[in-house]
């Protein structure tokens, strides 16, 4: 079990992070406004997630574990408060770092 945890980790942070970072390209701009904090720090969770994927796993296993956190996206859309659920994507992604090693300073 403890062998899929960081990409379980690893797809989690994407998925909760994607939906607040794929606004940032929408027309929807105005709701944006009011939490660019946020917003700026799923930017920064999901590229981070989305490049760990892909340099830590392959292309193979990366992708799948991407593919994993878009659905996780997908099921997480609606779900209400952004920065608690931005929040638990930073703090999946910090523990996927320290689980596997990456030096955090």
């Amino acid at each position: 079990m403890l062998h899929f945890l960081p990409s379980l980790l690893l797809s989690i942070s994407l998925g909760l992070s994607w939906n607040r970072f794929i606004l940032t390209f929408s027309s929807r701009g105005d709701c944006l406004q009011d939490q660019m904090p946020t917003t700026m720090v799923a930017a920064a969770v999901s590229v981070s997630a989305l490049a760990l994927c892909v340099a830590d796993k392959g292309v193979l296993l990366g992708g799948t574990i991407a593919l994993l956190g878009l659905a996780l996206a997908a099921i997480s859309k609606g779900l209400p408060h952004p920065a608690i659920i931005v929040g638990i994507s930073v703090a999946s992604l910090v523990a996927y770092l320290q689980f596997t090693g990456h030096v955090l300073q």
